[in-house]
């Protein structure tokens, strides 16, 4: 599906977390001390304290009515133990990051008309934690105040860099997961299979054969436990993704929510997959 012109505005949804003793209710919402636009790409700085800042990248393939007057990120301090956090988590193994206890909000606003096609992506990066390989730290992404979902495709230093990508816009925060590489993979991989059985009807039969096939040899690789075999299947699985166009495979997400942008769901979900193979 091609674009049409669409003013782009993203803004924070209701809810967030607390902080330590601030309430709910009182909760401090931090928009950019700076944004920047260029083409495709977004910059923004978010000073929460002295100690407690983060940048914001975004980057899409291709965007409409992206503009300094029609965007707006935001972050918010929470409590770790608060149970709207809590709640939704994927695992009591994984928990808010007491050194980096925050959350982004980028979400549409239903009326704006914003829309763009395959995946964005997500970058934060911080100086408030550091970077290290045997600490799990991961970025997760949550949609209408539903449960957080590794999107992890990159972790580094300089502090500390977590990258994705997304098919939709919501909250975004820096989780410890200490959950089993393996148990990892294999919700990964439930996810992958979630999201083409759901979207079936609207994806092209024969394309949808071959997704589904290629689905049930990765599965078959990681049940022998080759994930060198799995490596090179998931990455094929990405190629036929990404090769196909809208009139295969829906790749338009907009902000009226009435489309679902199921190129830009299944590479997130493709590409952590391969990089939770790559970290084993």
């Amino acid at each position: 599906m091609k674009l049409t012109a669409m003013i782009f505005r993203l803004i924070t949804p209701a809810f967030v977390g607390l902080f330590l003793l601030v309430t709910h209710a009182n909760a401090q919402v931090f928009t950019p001390a700076s944004l920047t636009i260029d083409d495709n790409r977004v910059q923004a700085k978010l000073s929460l304290s002295v100690l407690m800042e983060v940048d914001v990248t975004l980057e899409f393939e291709n965007s409409i009515g992206l503009n300094a007057d029609s965007i707006e990120i935001t972050a918010e301090l929470i409590n770790p133990t608060d149970l709207n956090v809590v709640n939704r988590l994927p695992s009591s193994l994984t928990s808010a990051v007491s050194g980096f206890p925050v959350l982004v909000s980028i979400s549409p606003k239903a009326d704006a008309g914003f829309g763009f096609e395959g995946p964005a992506m997500v970058e934060l990066y911080t100086k408030a934690i550091h970077y290290d390989p045997d600490v799990p730290l991961r970025l997760f992404t949550s949609h209408d105040n539903g449960k957080f979902e590794d999107i992890t495709t990159l972790t580094s230093s300089g502090s500390f860099r977590a990258r994705g990508s997304t098919g939709r816009f919501s909250d975004f925060i820096i989780l410890l997961d200490n959950r089993t590489p393996t148990g990892v993979i294999n919700e990964k991989l439930a996810d992958i299979s979630s999201t083409l059985s759901n979207n079936q009807l609207g994806i092209d039969t024969a394309l949808f054969s071959q997704l589904d096939s290629t689905l049930n040899s990765i599965s078959q690789t990681l049940s022998v436990v080759d994930y060198a075999a799995a490596m090179v299947v998931v990455d094929h699985m990405i190629t036929l993704v990404e090769s196909a166009d809208g009139a295969l495979l829906p790749n338009v997400w907009r902000s009226s929510g009435d489309l679902v942008n199921v190129q830009g769901d299944l590479l997130t979900q493709l590409k952590t997959l391969r990089f939770s193979l790559r970290v084993l």
